[in-house]
């Protein structure tokens, strides 16, 4: 449960609203870091943005977004994992068996349930060992979990991780959405961001997440700003589900970032 703080500092008044290659199967370890729960504090002060002119370049897919089921502790990694499995059961229809997570007619996720996608978490929570070596879950604890849910429902899959030490492949994860997968984002402390497109210039509202945290990523948008006709800034972001009860979709900023992974989920 996200609990309710008030932080100032100095001025601003800060209020909480609230992942190389293909996978290789991983050893549990007691020195790997624990994604478990964080708060979310969302600022009410922005960065504003002035520019002549800009460029956006962006997707978005539609993609599940819930948050943990009540008394259901250090629960990222089941809620992410959740999140995956009900976005890829409109391409594979048995990820999730005698339920479709999706809407026929319009392609969008349905929101969380009173049963399927709650047992979903409840199997996953347990699959990944949440709470069992220390608080949440740890990488492996994560990835051989949803590996073996998967797998148990007929299908194969890969995580292919494209954080390189302080880099990020941010091209693979553009082409991984563009071709309608989802990447899951293990990050360590972090903010997250709205951006408002106010004509002349951006508004960027900032949320702090204050610990490791697992999120899915969806989306993308890379704009660039420009004055006259020289370039004088970058953002590159992804779109992600973040599992929040009072904030449900946030960017995520790749440049730099806060990731430990940021796996690309193949299934086949």
């Amino acid at each position: 449960m996200i609990k309710i703080k008030k932080i100032i500092y100095s001025t601003l008044i800060v209020l909480c609203v609230g992942m190389l290659g293909a996978w290789a199967p991983m050893s549990y370890s007691s020195v790997e870091d624990r994604y478990a729960n964080a708060d979310l504090y969302s600022m009410y002060a922005v960065e504003t943005i002035t520019y002549d002119s800009k460029n956006v370049n962006e997707k978005v897919n539609s993609a599940p977004q819930y948050t943990a089921l009540d008394g259901m502790t250090n629960a990222c990694g089941a809620v992410a994992g959740a999140e995956v499995i009900a976005y890829y059961d409109k391409y594979y229809s048995e990820m999730i068996p005698g339920w479709q997570s999706y809407y026929p007619a319009s392609g969008k996720y349905r929101p969380l349930d009173k049963v399927y996608i709650p047992s979903v978490m409840k199997e996953l929570y347990s699959l990944m060992r949440t709470n069992v070596e220390g608080l949440g879950v740890s990488d492996s604890d994560f990835v051989n979990g949803l590996t073996k849910y998967i797998n148990s429902k007929g299908y194969d899959v890969s995580l292919k991780n494209v954080v390189y030490g302080t880099g990020i492949d941010y091209e693979s994860c553009k082409s991984a959405i563009d071709n309608n997968k989802v990447i899951i984002l293990l990050s360590r402390a972090v903010n997250v961001y709205n951006i408002t497109d106010e004509g002349t210039h951006d508004r960027i509202s900032t949320a702090t997440i204050s610990d490791l945290h697992i999120m899915v990523a969806s989306g993308y948008k890379e704009i660039k700003y420009y004055k006259g006709s020289s370039l004088f800034r970058t953002d590159k972001y992804l779109l992600a589900s973040v599992g929040f009860r009072d904030i449900d979709t946030a960017y995520y900023k790749v440049n730099p970032h806060s990731l430990n992974y940021a796996y690309i989920v193949n299934i086949s």
